[in-house]
């Protein structure tokens, strides 16, 4: 940690003398002041304390979290380092107002699980601040779709991990996680819809979650509707490709009669009730991001004339087609898309 007390006042690690005895804040047990080439100036407990605050910090984390520090005191933000919040026994690295806004900062060097963060943002949530997570160094690999939305936040209206880079001192933040399903390039439609046909074809363990759906229909995915293809980069809002919640959702349809009418705000609950096997857990968000895969999954099924809207009611006007084999599927494709050139 980087703050104790001496005689009752408050000492930044930077600023505190060898030689002087210091107490931890929040449990008041002895603390040493530590320092060195590798890591920053810090206070650590001794041998078997038991405290909130006793716990492993790496170098990395010590440095971010006072470069944090002097960053919100270089923009006038009047940040509090490692506050103690008895109500919550929780202690953020930093706490700051903002623009009349309780502001909680933590800068995550460590594995945390779901669970644990879910709890932490609760705390938070009970006095009315608002927790911002900043991740450092061990999560700079390439993450699982899980940790993408464990850690994901709204900056300026769009979803982002946020990042701060130790070693010059700045915020960085990551929104390149749009893609299609089986596609991380740019592509045009045409070669996303062939690429996502050829990878349906290949047995694949991701597809357990609609093996029920796929073996009572006796349909191949690989022959699936065209409407099924998500063809325009999104979030990742789904445990496996957004290909197999559109695919769980038109097979759905094709069990319904014709002429079935749904409020929207029914269809809403049908679509997410569907993707309950298929949602990310977006631990950091209020609500999550799938309302955007509906909406966009709605849009794409009312242009192929599957579904229309009267009034406030969608109708089922058609079942979407599905292809007899996959050479008959790639075959279309390539006459669909070659009568639009």
């Amino acid at each position: 940690m980087l703050v104790a007390n001496e005689n009752s006042q408050l000492v930044m690690a930077n600023k505190a003398r060898v030689g002087s005895e210091y107490t931890c804040p929040t449990c008041h047990q002895p603390v040493r002041l530590r320092h060195g080439k590798k890591m920053v100036a810090h206070f650590a407990h001794l041998p078997g304390a038991d405290c909130v605050m006793n716990e492993g910090e790496t170098a990395e984390h010590l440095l971010g979290k006072q470069q944090l520090f002097d960053w919100l005191v270089l923009h006038n933000l009047a940040p509090g380092l490692e506050v103690y919040l008895p109500q919550i026994n929780q202690r953020p690295d930093i706490l700051f107002n903002n623009g009349g806004v309780q502001t909680a900062i933590e800068f995550q060097c460590s594995p945390l699980s779901v669970q644990r963060l879910r709890e932490r943002n609760g705390g938070y949530r009970q006095l009315e601040i608002i927790p911002v997570w900043v991740l450092g160094k061990p999560y700079r690999r390439r993450l699982s779709r899980a940790k993408i939305a464990q850690f994901t936040q709204v900056f300026g209206g769009q979803p982002a991990i946020l990042y701060w880079n130790t070693q010059q001192a700045r915020f960085e933040y990551q929104q390149g996680y749009y893609y299609c399903s089986f596609s991380k390039k740019r592509l045009t439609a045409e070669r996303i819809i062939r690429r996502q046909s050829l990878a349906l074809s290949r047995p694949n363990v991701r597809q357990a979650a609609i093996s029920h759906l796929v073996f009572s229909s006796n349909v191949a995915l690989s022959c699936c509707p065209l409407v099924c293809h998500d063809t325009v980069p999104s979030w990742p809002v789904t445990n496996s490709e957004l290909i197999y919640w559109r695919i769980a959702v038109v097979l759905y349809l094709g069990r319904q009669p014709l002429f079935a009418m749904w409020k929207a705000s029914t269809w809403q609950h049908l679509l997410t009730q569907l993707g309950q096997p298929f949602w990310l857990d977006f631990t950091c968000l209020d609500n999550g991001l799938n309302q955007s895969a509906i909406s966009c999954l709605t849009t794409d099924l009312q242009r192929a004339g599957v579904i229309k809207k009267y009034s406030d009611h969608l109708v089922l006007c058609r079942h979407p087609k599905w292809f007899n084999s996959l050479e008959a599927k790639l075959a279309a494709i390539t006459d669909y898309y070659s009568a639009m050139a």
